[in-house]
């Protein structure tokens, strides 16, 4: 399939990006089985959360 983010080949569950090493027409079922397998037994893409601001305190005006 094509996607936003270019060719894609999915299962309906795992959903990979074609290599850009290799055509889509080059590409055959064996290989595209193979690369989802590689895919699931990998796991989840663990992502890591940003470290956050503290956020910025405005000063009270200067009394007279």
């Amino acid at each position: 399939k094509e996607g936003r983010f270019g060719p894609y080949i999915t299962d309906g569950i795992t959903n990979i990006t074609v290599p850009r090493s290799t055509s889509l027409e080059e590409l055959t079922r064996e290989q595209a089985v193979e690369l989802l397998a590689e895919k699931r037994a990998k796991g989840p893409v663990k992502r890591t959360t940003a470290a956050r601001k503290a956020p910025v305190k405005k000063k009270a005006p200067a009394k007279k």
